[in-house]
């Protein structure tokens, strides 16, 4: 009654023994070494608990060495009988656990298809050796005809089908009796050494062969009902109640039981593909036998096809595909245009609804006409998640042929282990899927919503044979195929690809004359092949380092050092993320002068807190002078939401340059950040932790930007990096927003619970927003969609220098494979670098030199020696705008205004007499001489 006090202990460790007056005969210990109860070792000797019939047996059968886990070893499971030398595949002990799953006994007429369907519903597999199928007459309980089953093996789950006539019933294996009898009552029963396996008995209960009872269990032979029987229903349920498991339904002789009792063929109920594919997110009878005749072979592909109804028989509902997969496990014996009639179970594999479970094929005719096939354009699939083109969105198109039309890969081939050349994002609009301002639909309630682009999918290019290309992100396409699905997504399997590609690599433009520039570059974990050894960080964390080989090290350096100078243009000074170290910096420093001996870089990195020793770093050309290296908030903090206490803040602490570049001989200072803020990954979760990381990360670095502007107003500033946010709100956080200034605390989730302050003015400005074309703006590239997540942010006094910006093409548009090829730069990194570009500004008066007028300029200006007078102006301070007299004029001018020339410049300039000039140094400029003077400047500019 307690079956607990029968079981044997599983082990770590457990010993069986034999005793004799107490001593030992013989003892084995498993799972390791019971004291006492071992012989030699019991160490990795182990049952398997995941296989019900097997265990751990001596073999050859009675060897013992006396080291238990040499003499036995898991083996299939032969209780009474000699030892196995089988591992897998282990059949159940003693009788097999079959079951009569279906009868088909009557028919109309002449009983031409009968048969008993036998089901293997035990987990191993069943030996059918000596197990006979018998028929038993209800009038004696004697056996009227008795089939001996062949010696043969059945799998878990699979059916053996005896019947009268193998002509006449599909997936018959044995011809074995003449005829099965009609009941009131009879029985059908599998014996296996005397005893009853298991038994049904119909139209009542025949003595001895019955569970339960059979009272109402009956088959038909009226007309029109000739392909139905009595089945178990679910398939193979068995509790021995046979009027309970079994009911009167269609056959499905050699497959699982249906549930219909109407439209019975005679391998089972015949659907329309609409009907089986139905309109939800599944299939409709899913698990059952199906049949669907006369359909049209669509695509076929190396283990499968695809089949629709023809165009005269469609229900011609949106939601309701037409087509499906017919999953074959090898190559079909189908051609596209074939009339096919298909059997096979109506399946979800992985939410892919498909007819599996070997499906029988016929075909009827070849050389038909395809379906209709349906337009994916710019609005089916549609783009809005709140208006879908039908009631779930690409299910309704599953299976189903599909062309698309001038369509844009929005994102470059996947890899993987096994498929290095694998799906390309796609669109079947013309132009490529950008991020966009929110929280991921559905969102949350009074916070930005982005609708989550619900108009990409993917492409499995070879999925039906067609050759693996590599396709660039950004190409365009013409594509016929059909609908898939693999690894939880939706795919076009094209049958035909046109693709028009990209330009990969696609470098940025050559600086100008008078022109430096600034670079960031992510470098995707660049590691080398030494084996550093572990440390730590300033808050005692173990940093572990990774080690690559000596042929990938080199590849990657070889590749980044092509991207830096022929896609970059080998920037003045370029920020780095993501380098392991400072030795891996030099490395590549000394890669770029083998490949241009003309640019010499020196690296510049400190270690920070990141426990995958991820850094950020500067590699400096020799044209430029550094003045100071400093790291940013090392030791900051966080308060974790999670536990309450406190959390490293700077994973990756910002690093400060502040440096002099040299341009024809003029030095222009410049103070550089580069930034690698927290990722995106887990900004939902309900625990807030990387929002609060992400928000105080962005505070903290907003905090220093306007400590160095209070310091220096005219500051060349420049931030860079990989910012790991958009150029907008994600509606969580807006880093990029916090860290310039200016941002909408009522456009982020995190305001809620912190204070959000705005921390910089003059607010920096993001280059990405105003310089880069709107169709430009990405640099990363994310489930199909184009994102910025490296940003160029510049302060006021750098912003009248810059005289450009661009990303360098070829990474986030490039194949993942392509990071093992050398021979290109293409695909270094997984982001795009960027290049700004400013001009030499040899006096400090923020007008280039290009545009200076007046290249020595000093401010403050020797002019307005007394005071200034009202109506006029000078450069009293240290800025570029120009101070007013009181009462002030209402018009402000700025060096730039004036060509970057002073108030005492233009009395020079314009020849003032001296008594003039005197009273003019005295009291500045009067709003009409300035008025007169910026006009001469815009004529001379145009």
């Amino acid at each position: 009654d307690s079956p607990d006090t029968n079981f044997i202990q599983n082990g770590s460790p457990d010993a069986v023994a034999l005793m004799f007056g107490g001593s030992i005969v013989d003892t084995v210990s498993y799972e390791g070494d019971v004291a006492g109860f071992v012989e030699g070792s019991g160490s990795g000797l182990e049952d398997d608990p995941n296989d019900d019939n097997s265990g751990i047996s001596r073999f050859p059968d009675g060897v013992d060495t006396d080291m238990n886990n040499v003499d036995l070893s898991p083996r299939c499971i032969t209780p009474g009988a000699a030892n196995s030398a089988d591992s897998a595949n282990c059949p159940v002990p003693g009788p097999p656990q079959l079951v009569i799953n279906e009868i088909d006994y009557d028919q109309p007429s002449t009983d031409f298809a009968e048969f008993v369907e036998i089901f293997n519903a035990g987990n191993g597999v069943a030996d059918l050796t000596g197990v006979t199928l018998e028929l038993i007459n209800g009038t004696d309980s004697l056996p009227y005809d008795t089939v001996a089953l062949p010696s043969m093996t059945l799998l878990s789950g699979d059916y053996f089908v005896v019947c009268a006539d193998a002509l006449t019933v599909p997936e018959c294996d044995l011809e074995g009796f003449s005829s099965v009898q009609n009941g009131a009552p009879d029985a059908v029963a599998l014996i296996f050494e005397g005893g009853i396996v298991d038994t049904v008995s119909y139209e009542g209960d025949v003595t001895g062969f019955v569970e339960g009872s059979g009272a109402g269990l009956e088959d038909s032979g009226v007309t029109g009902e000739d392909n139905k029987g009595i089945s178990r229903l679910p398939n193979g349920v068995d509790t021995e109640m046979n009027n309970l498991d079994l009911t009167f339904v269609c056959v499905t002789p050699g497959r699982p039981n249906s549930s219909q009792t109407s439209g019975c063929g005679a391998t089972g109920p015949v659907f329309e593909i609409f009907e089986i594919q139905g309109a939800g997110a599944s299939v409709n009878f899913e698990d059952e036998t199906v049949a669907t005749v006369d359909n049209t072979v669509t695509a076929v592909g190396p283990d499968g096809f695809f089949i629709q109804t023809p165009d005269a028989r469609t229900d011609g509902d949106i939601d309701t595909s037409d087509g499906i997969f017919v999953f074959t496990g090898g190559a079909p014996a189908v051609a596209v245009g074939d009339s096919v009639d298909v059997t096979g179970s109506a399946t979800e594999f992985f939410d892919f609804s498909e007819l599996g479970g070997s499906p029988t094929v016929a075909v009827n005719s070849a050389g038909n006409p395809l379906p209709s096939i349906v337009t994916f354009d710019a609005t089916v699939p549609s783009p809005d998640p709140n208006a879908p083109s039908c009631a779930i969105e690409f299910e309704c198109y599953e299976g189903m042929l599909v062309e698309i039309v001038g369509g844009s890969v929005t994102g470059p081939n996947q890899g993987f282990g096994t498929d290095p050349i694998a799906e390309v994002y796609i669109t079947a609009a013309p132009s490529r899927t950008f991020r966009e301002p929110g929280i991921e639909f559905p969102g949350e309630p009074g916070f930005p919503i982005w609708d989550g682009n619900p108009e990409v999918f993917e492409m499995d290019v070879d999925a039906l044979g067609l050759p693996s290309d590599i396709i660039p992100g950004g190409s365009s396409f013409d594509a016929q195929g059909v609908i898939g699905f693999e690894f939880g997504g939706y795919e076009l399997f094209p049958t035909s690809l046109t693709v028009t590609p990209a330009t990969v690599p696609d470098p940025v433009r050559m600086r100008e004359p008078g022109e430096f520039t600034v670079g960031s570059l992510n470098l995707f974990r660049l590691f080398d092949d030494i084996d550093d050894p572990s440390d730590v960080n300033f808050f005692g964390d173990i940093r572990n380092d990774t080690v690559v080989t000596a042929l990938e090290y080199a590849t990657r350096r070889a590749k980044f050092a092509s991207y830096i100078v022929d896609v970059l243009d080998s920037p003045d000074i370029l920020a780095v993320q993501e380098a392991e170290k400072l030795g891996v910096l030099q490395d590549l420093a000394a890669d770029i002068t083998a490949l241009d001996p003309t640019v010499i870089y020196t690296a510049h990195l400190i270690e920070g807190n990141d426990i995958g020793t991820i850094d950020v770093g500067f590699m400096v050309r020799d044209s430029v002078v550094v003045d100071s290296v400093t790291q940013l908030g090392l030791t900051e903090t966080f308060i974790n939401p999670v536990d309450g206490l406190p959390d490293v803040l700077n994973d990756r602490p910002p690093l400060q340059i502040d440096a002099r570049c040299q341009v024809d001989g003029v030095e222009t200072p410049a103070t550089v950040i580069v930034v690698h803020g927290r990722s995106l990954s887990g900004i939902d979760d309900p625990d807030g932790r990387v929002r609060k990381k992400r928000f105080e990360q962005a505070q903290s670095l907003a905090q220093k930007i306007q400590d160095i502007q209070v310091a220096a107003p005219l500051v060349n500033l420049v931030v860079v990096g990989d910012f790991n946010a958009f150029e907008f709100t994600d509606g969580y956080v807006d880093v990029v927003g916090q860290i310039k200034g200016g941002y909408v605390p009522a456009d982020n989730f995190v305001c809620l619970t912190e204070t959000c302050d705005d921390l910089v003015d003059p607010n920096l400005t993001n280059l990405i927003d105003t310089i880069v074309p709107v169709e430009e703006r990405y640099s990363f590239i994310f489930s199909g969609n184009a994102q910025v997540l490296d940003h160029a942010l510049v302060s006021d006094g750098a912003l009248p220098l810059v005289s450009g910006a661009e990303y360098g093409r070829g990474n986030a548009d490039g194949a993942e494979d392509l990071i093992n090829d050398d021979s290109t730069p293409v695909s270094s990194s997984d982001h795009d670098g960027l290049v700004v570009y400013l001009m030499k500004d040899s006096d400090g008066d923020k007008v280039a030199d290009a545009d200076d007028i007046c290249p020595t300029t000093e401010i403050p200006e020797g002019a307005a020696q007394i005071q200034l007078g009202p109506n006029r102006y000078a450069l009293k301070d240290g800025d570029t705008l120009f101070d007013k007299g009181t009462p002030a004029p209402g018009i402000d001018f700025t060096t730039a205004d004036t060509g970057g020339c002073s108030c005492k410049e233009i009395t020079q300039i314009l020849a003032i007499t001296p008594p003039q000039r005197l009273n003019i140094r005295k009291y500045g400029c009067p709003i009409g001489l300035m008025n007169s003077w910026v006009n001469m400047v815009g004529a001379i500019r145009e």
